[in-house]
């Protein structure tokens, strides 16, 4: 239009411009690299550290005895209450005697006759032996007195013996212990009649002390041998014994007995441990766990089997390098002590190992180590 003024035409091609220039100059900015995982970490030390394995183990009577009678009859008296301690040579059970009561009057009778029979024949010896000089008597008359005396000698002693038999037999009438310990419950009843060598009467246990049996694969009883042969010693280290609840017998053990063959059912052999047994808090037929602790070892490295990974049957743990970059490094364990492993090969002291965190611990990966001994704590 004629006379309107350009002024406002320029300021808005000014002010386009301007917001074009501000819009150019712009740069977009980049997202914040994600802060490293982080992981809980324990550093290794070598530690004097006890070696032990755990067997199951059963506990029985160190001598276990089952009382038989040594003559048939009838039972006519039970000396002793079930469940007490008896001496070895206490009366326990009487068998009715008369049958042999009489037996011995019998054989004394039959000794008698016989040594009557032989006093005989030995006088007629004597009286015929001064006549053979002279020839006053035959020599058969004499060699017949003299076999005849020694064939009532052989009787007499037959006859003897047989008294002996029958005052034994007599003495068997008295079932008595043969060993000291605790008897059972008895398993026939005043009255019942016992036959020798057949009737179980009772059960008599020697609990202090007592043993426990476990076995060993062959595997480990290899491992335990060159082990002890190596060190040229012998395996006396004390056997704890573990009870039911989880608790440690107060008292010790020490192994008694090997056997001499392995099983060839299981590839086990079969060992016995003793154990004092003075308030008699074991009893047989429990079923335990021994203890044996068959080696110390000296700087030995412990780590978690949760920081332990198994891949093919290999093991693998984290570690974690200058740089806090993590290595997964092959290791070989040993013994398991509880819930750690014994490290024998592929770590050392003073390096670090993830023992939490371990998904996030990948080969390569760069992350905050967190100290196992403080993390958690304000």
């Amino acid at each position: 239009m004629p006379g309107q003024s350009k002024f406002p035409s320029l300021t808005c091609t000014l002010l386009l411009g301007a917001l074009l220039a501000t819009g150019g100059c712009k740069e977009t900015s980049k997202p914040a690299p994600p802060p490293p995982p982080e992981v809980i970490v324990q550093t290794l030390a070598g530690q004097t550290t006890p070696l032990m394995v755990d067997l199951v183990a059963e506990v029985k009577a160190y001598r276990e005895v089952d009382i038989y009678p040594r003559i048939s009859g009838q039972l006519i008296r039970q000396s002793f209450k079930p469940g007490q301690k008896v001496k070895e040579g206490e009366l326990l059970f009487s068998i009715d005697p008369r049958a042999y009561d009489e037996a011995i009057i019998d054989a004394q009778a039959k000794l008698a006759e016989a040594e009557s029979v032989l006093a005989r024949a030995r006088q007629d010896v004597a009286r015929y032996k001064p006549l053979l000089p002279d020839n006053a008597i035959p020599r058969q008359t004499y060699d017949q007195a003299v076999a005849y005396e020694q064939q009532n000698t052989a009787v007499a002693q037959a006859r003897r013996a047989g008294l002996e038999k029958a005052r034994l037999d007599r003495s068997y009438a008295d079932v008595r212990s043969p060993i000291s310990g605790q008897i059972g419950l008895q398993k026939i009843e005043v009255g019942a009649l016992a036959t020798a060598g057949q009737t179980v009467l009772a059960t008599v246990s020697t609990l202090d002390p007592v043993v426990a049996y476990f076995s060993i694969p062959e595997v480990d009883y290899i491992s335990f041998a060159k082990r002890f042969q190596a060190q040229k010693r012998e395996s006396k280290a004390p056997i704890d014994l573990i009870l039911a609840d989880g608790s440690t017998y107060a008292q010790s053990g020490q192994l008694d007995f090997t056997d001499r063959a392995l099983n060839p059912a299981t590839g086990t052999l079969t060992l016995r441990a003793v154990f004092p047994n003075p308030d008699g808090l074991l009893r047989p037929g429990m079923n335990t766990r021994v203890r044996i602790v068959h080696e110390v070892a000296q700087n030995a490295l412990l780590v978690p089997q949760k920081a332990v990974t198994e891949l093919l049957g290999k093991q693998f743990a984290s570690v974690v390098l200058a740089g806090d970059k993590i290595e997964q490094r092959p290791i070989r364990t040993g013994a398991r002590i509880g819930e750690l492993w014994l490290v024998e090969e592929g770590l050392k002291a003073g390096e670090r190992i993830v023992v939490e965190g371990l998904q996030k611990a990948r080969p390569g990966t760069v992350v905050k180590p967190l100290d196992a001994a403080t993390a958690g704590k304000p």
